[in-house]
């Protein structure tokens, strides 16, 4: 149950017909739900991804050592987001889910004006009036007539009915600089990159691997190009994690040399 007490003199109507190209400023992968919510608000790519964070993790999370991946996202998640963004709504189920296509065509009243993000199973798109915005284009507005998933069943809306008073989002601020590495120091930092990308090789298959600030790609003898293995941050909690299920259960010795060297 939200906490958030909205006063009438502090709730207004949204603006209709109305999205935003989104403004990518992670320079990250665009995933479906923060690209739907990014839209609507005209928030940046960071600044939703911090309230994600923050509905997460509370305000913690910012003292953690790196910020915590945010990929995938609940109908909850998206909500309580949009919340703390300043967006309150209501919500749309359907118990035969028509096609995208049948939904657009025979949308009616707020669903047909407000801005709204349908849920097409796990991928989510941004719908306002005859504007359409998901990741497919990028992040950027498209008309309606043009959206693609036109065959995608939608499950649920979420209509945005009112704008409320917006929470403050806390951010990880700049670190202050730091002293010169020891050669030690680099030494170590060298090492445990390459026992990540031996780990990384050995739970996937992959004959080469590709690190970047935040994600992770590799080529499998099965490839034909560079393949997503995932968030590096998402990447390194499964090696030091023992999963179930996925592709990464952190099993392999690669895996514990890794977990051994950092010491977890």
């Amino acid at each position: 149950m939200s906490n958030i007490i909205q006063h009438p003199s502090a709730i207004v109507a949204v603006k209709t017909h109305h999205l935003h190209d989104v403004d990518n400023d992670t320079k990250s992968r665009l995933y479906s739900g923060t690209t739907a919510m990014a839209s609507i608000t005209g928030a940046s790519m960071s600044s939703v991804r911090d309230a994600v964070r923050l509905v997460r993790h509370g305000a913690g999370w910012v003292d953690r050592p790196r910020a915590p991946a945010v990929t995938k996202t609940s109908d909850d998640e998206i909500e309580s987001t949009l919340r703390l963004l300043g967006y309150s709504g209501e919500w749309h189920d359907f118990k035969r889910g028509p096609t995208l296509a049948a939904y657009l065509k025979a949308r009616t009243g707020i669903q047909q004006s407000h801005p709204c993000i349908a849920f097409l199973g796990n991928h989510h798109v941004a719908i306002s009036g005859e504007l359409f915005c998901d990741v497919t284009n990028n992040g950027l507005m498209v008309d309606i007539d043009r959206a693609p998933w036109r065959r995608k069943q939608v499950h649920r809306v979420f209509v945005l009915t009112h704008r409320i008073p917006a929470t403050p989002i806390p951010s990880k601020t700049p670190s202050p600089a730091q002293p010169a590495l020891t050669a030690e120091q680099k030494r170590r930092i060298k090492e445990l990159d390459r026992l990540f990308r031996e780990a990384v090789k050995a739970e996937t298959g992959a004959m080469r691997i590709k690190v970047t600030s935040t994600e992770v790609f590799i080529i499998r003898p099965a490839d034909t190009g560079w393949t997503w293995c995932g968030a590096r941050d998402g990447v390194v909690d499964s090696l030091l994690k023992l999963q179930e299920h996925g592709w990464i259960g952190g099993n392999t010795d690669e895996a514990a040399a890794y977990r051994a060297t950092i010491g977890y």
